[in-house]
């Protein structure tokens, strides 16, 4: 039997003669599709802001916590309902939060209009996230010192007579801890309340929170989690490769760019 032209004969060691054809590559359900183009960007990416492989992008996505009374009345105030189809929290490979908050102060009246992106990207080598030096507050303005921004949780417990509770059901709750020492004057205080800040857990909050810090929006369903997995991609490591520390959640992805 003559060969098929365009074929290429593999001979076998029992004698027998096969015909191999070309490969096709069929395409995977649920893989990325490859992009037409990458792209014709020749300048030098800044820090942080450049992806880790071209044209795709590793994520984690969050589940978000759900709102608690006093959002829902915020919310109602506004004219608005919750709305968690487009809200989304992500850390990505290259050492980033991607946020949308839907549920921000700048929507109102969603009842009746459609709801509105609202998209932050934070990468970790700039503010409010990398360490920096900082001025500190009046009268002490000539006076510097270093700020080691880190995501914290936080117990909305308030100790009573040595027992905690929690009037508002809030649990534990993601903030930014600016510091871990207080600025000048304070210089040799922790940021942290002690027993000493709550009268020996008579009244005030548990021992061990950020006495100063920023809330942290929009709150992930684990927090606990999340910071783990925060920190880690705060410190310059991609949170995909040490999964088998931190944890990922079900919804880990690609993108593409």
């Amino acid at each position: 039997m003559q060969p098929i032209a365009g074929l290429t004969p593999v001979a076998y060691p029992q004698g027998i003669q096969l015909q191999v054809t070309q490969t096709m590559h069929v395409p995977v359900p649920g893989a990325p599709t490859p992009l037409v183009g990458l792209g014709d960007r020749a300048t030098p990416h800044n820090g942080l802001t450049a992806p880790k492989a071209p044209g795709l992008m590793q994520f984690s996505d969050w589940e978000l916590d759900k709102p608690g009374c006093c959002v829902k009345m915020g919310l109602a105030c506004r004219g608005s309902t919750w709305d968690d189809s487009r809200s989304y929290l992500y850390i990505r490979d290259n050492s980033s939060l991607e946020i949308n908050d839907t549920n921000g102060i700048k929507n109102c009246f969603t009842c009746c209009c459609e709801v509105q992106d609202n998209i932050f990207v934070y990468y970790f080598d700039r503010d409010p996230y990398a360490p920096n030096c900082k001025l500190g507050p009046f009268p002490w303005c000539c006076c510097c010192y270093t700020g080691i921004p880190k995501l914290e949780v936080v117990d909305m417990g308030i100790m009573c007579c040595c027992m905690k509770c929690d009037p508002c059901c809030l649990g534990k709750r993601v903030v930014l801890m600016p510091f871990e020492t207080l600025p000048p004057p304070c210089c040799c205080c922790s940021n942290r309340t002690t027993q000493c800040d709550n009268c020996f857990n008579l009244c005030g909050s548990p021992v061990g929170n950020p006495k100063i810090f920023v809330w942290f929006a929009p709150q992930p369903k684990d927090a606990n989690r999340f910071v783990k997995a925060a920190q880690t991609a705060m410190l310059g490591g991609v949170h995909g490769a040490s999964r088998s520390n931190v944890g990922s959640p079900p919804g880990s992805a690609v993108m593409e760019r």
